[in-house]
């Protein structure tokens, strides 16, 4: 009778230690699995918070990208005037949209005049130094820049990322009727596809101030040359 009370006390310690073990197990797989879910959450939450991040700065590229366009398509020959005219004066340049990129200026070493590059542009960053001015990053397909370089001689130029914008600027001034501009009726005369910027000197004669030729590829930009008359 002894043997099978502790028969049956060995059993049951065995059962509950079975217990206990098993309900240990349950408790580590219930933890694993907390820990999972946790984890699982938390790269859900982040790959949510990723996409939304992108939608939100496709959004933004997307609103840039319309408002550049617009930009180039109302860019207008007063607006390049004041480029000309006025380049040594950012807050007039600004009024019409272009944003001071930077300035870059040599002294004359040998007595002659010094150099100098001023640079306005949009959707356009500065960025590494080079050996005259800097390189020059593109923030939308409708990027644009004017640059002027001054030494002996004065060399404007007008930079679009997208060709219908430098065409169609380009377009715009060749059917441009006469306009005013501070105080001066400037005419545009075309002369094989040269676009003269001109007042008139007498009734039968123009003087020439600025002319405009046809838009040509550089370095990723359809740039067009401006001469100066002076």
């Amino acid at each position: 009778m002894r043997k099978n009370s502790w028969i049956i006390a060995l059993c049951v310690l065995l059962a509950i230690s079975c217990t206990q073990a098993n309900n240990g197990e349950q408790k580590d797989e219930t933890a694993v699995d907390s820990l999972e879910m946790a984890r699982q959450d938390s790269i859900q939450k982040a790959e949510a918070e990723a996409k939304l991040n992108e939608e939100r700065e496709a959004a933004e590229q997307q609103k840039r990208e319309e408002e550049s366009e617009q930009f180039c398509k109302n860019f207008s020959i007063e607006n390049l005037l004041d480029l000309l005219e006025h380049y040594s004066e950012a807050q007039i340049v600004q009024n019409g949209g272009l944003t001071f990129i930077y300035k870059y200026e040599e002294e004359s070493t040998d007595g002659d005049a010094g150099y100098e590059k001023i640079v306005y542009g949009r959707d356009i960053e500065k960025g590494d130094k080079k050996d005259i001015g800097y390189d020059l990053k593109r923030n939308s397909g409708h990027a644009c820049y004017y640059e002027i370089n001054l030494d002996t001689s004065t060399n404007p130029y007008l930079y679009f990322a997208n060709k219908d914008d430098a065409d169609g600027f380009f377009d715009r001034v060749t059917n441009h009727k006469p306009f005013e501009y501070e105080g001066k009726t400037y005419y545009i005369n075309n002369n094989n596809g040269v676009l003269y910027i001109d007042t008139k000197y007498d009734e039968d004669s123009y003087e020439t101030h600025y002319c405009l030729y046809p838009t040509e590829l550089e370095e990723g930009f359809y740039k067009i040359k401006i001469g100066v008359w002076m």
